[in-house]
C-alpha cells in the first residue's frame, strides 16, 4: 500500500475542486429546468447530471480524507515538542489583554440565541 502525505496545500486544492464540481451541478440543474419549461428531451441532460453527482461524490469524498489526514498530521506534531526544556504547554499563553485562551473561548456566546439583536 502506498502512503501519501497530505499537505494544508492539497486540502485548500481539494477544496477548491469541490466547489467547482458545486458549481458545474447547479448549472446542470439549470440547464435542465430550461429544456424542462421549453419542452424539450432531457434525458441527456439527466445522464450528464447522474455523471456530475457521482464526480461530486468521489471529490468529497477525497476531501473528507484529505481533512483527516491533515489533522492527524498536526495533530501528531503538536504532540511532541521540539525542544522539550524551553517549551510552555499550548494552553498557558497569556495574550496581550491578559487572558489566557480557554478562558477567552469560554466568554464567546456559541449561538445565536445568545446575541442581542442588532439596531442601527
Amino acid at each position: 500500500m502506498v502512503s501519501t502525505r497530505y499537505r494544508p496545500k492539497d486540502l485548500k486544492l481539494a477544496r477548491r475542486h469541490i466547489v467547482k464540481a458545486a458549481h458545474r451541478v447547479a448549472d446542470q440543474e439549470m440547464v435542465i429546468r430550461k429544456l424542462l419549461r421549453k419542452g424539450r428531451p432531457s434525458g441527456p441532460a439527466y445522464a450528464l447530471l447522474s455523471r456530475l453527482y457521482d464526480d461530486q461524490r468521489r471529490k468529497l469524498d477525497r476531501l473528507k480524507l484529505i481533512e483527516a489526514m491533515v489533522e492527524v498530521e498536526v495533530q501528531s506534531s503538536m504532540d511532541v515538542p521540539r525542544n522539550p526544556g524551553t517549551s510552555a504547554p499550548p494552553l498557558a499563553i497569556v495574550h496581550s489583554s491578559g487572558i489566557s485562551l480557554p478562558e477567552r473561548q469560554s466568554a464567546t456566546p456559541c449561538s445565536a440565541d445568545d446575541w442581542p439583536p442588532y439596531l442601527v
